[in-house]
Parts: structure tokens; C-alpha cells; sequence
């Protein structure tokens, strides 16, 4: 049953039943009443939630039983460089795992690097906007 894999599934990742809701996003008791009485409805949006947050879980085993619980490792690319990844590459890997990026505290420093950058880069246009004006009334002066 599906409710056993999840259960697995908690005890593989070492969720306690609170930590797991929170992480799909599903009511802690509609949760542990799911678990507690291994049957009811199990919706779409909540096997969604679960492969959206723990994307390394293997569909088919989830669902029907069939194979590993964790998706083969085999096609997986190791690179010790960024540079040795294309942007399409890097683009897919996040998309990929974006819930998990969401979670990460250094994603909102990230943010703020790049919300600054542009900031900087509008001011750096305004000084020299006002360093050009400046020369201009300089030459006038003269």
C-alpha cells in the first residue's frame, strides 16, 4: 500500500509526522490520520507534494511498489567546477530542485546580492550621469 511506502519514506528521510506535513504542505492531523488508519483518499496534489519535496524518490515505487525507493544515481553528472556545467544544465538542476532551494536561508542572501547588484548598477549610472553634468558646467565655467 501506498501509505506503507510513505511511511518509509518518513523513516528513511527521519521525519517525525509534524516535520513531514510541514514539508508537503499537507495538515498534520489530516496526516496522521491518514497514517494511523493506513487507508483513506490519497489526492494527486499530495503524492505531488511528496515527489516535489523529496524529488530523489523513485515515482513508480511510490505509487505501485515497483523498484528502488530512491531513483538510480546512475545518470547523475559530478562536476568539482561550475564552469564545467552549461547554463541550461545549471537552469535544470535548480528548477529540478527548487522547493529545496526555497527552503535554503542563503537563496534570500542571494536575492538581496542580486536585488543590490542592479541597485548599484542604477546608481553607478545616476553618478556618472551627474559626473558628466558636472564636466559640462566645468567647460561652460571656462
Amino acid at each position: 500500500m501506498i501509505i506503507k511506502r510513505i511511511k518509509e519514506l518518513m523513516t528513511y528521510k527521519g521525519y517525525s509526522i509534524e516535520e513531514f506535513s510541514k514539508k508537503i504542505g499537507l495538515d498534520t492531523v489530516e496526516l496522521n490520520s491518514l497514517l494511523k488508519h493506513d487507508r483513506g483518499l490519497i489526492s494527486e496534489k499530495f503524492l505531488k507534494s511528496i515527489l516535489e519535496s523529496c524529488p530523489e524518490i523513485n515515482f513508480e515505487w511510490l505509487l505501485l511498489g515497483k523498484g528502488e525507493m530512491l531513483l538510480s544515481t546512475t545518470n547523475v553528472k559530478y562536476v568539482k567546477n561550475l564552469d564545467e556545467l552549461s547554463p541550461e544544465d545549471i537552469l535544470d538542476y535548480v528548477l529540478t530542485y527548487c522547493n529545496k532551494f526555497r527552503e535554503e536561508p542563503k537563496i534570500e542572501a542571494v536575492v538581496n546580492i542580486f536585488s543590490n547588484f542592479k541597485q548599484q548598477k542604477i546608481l553607478q549610472k545616476m553618478y556618472d550621469k551627474i559626473e558628466s553634468y558636472e564636466e559640462l558646467l566645468e567647460d561652460k565655467k571656462r
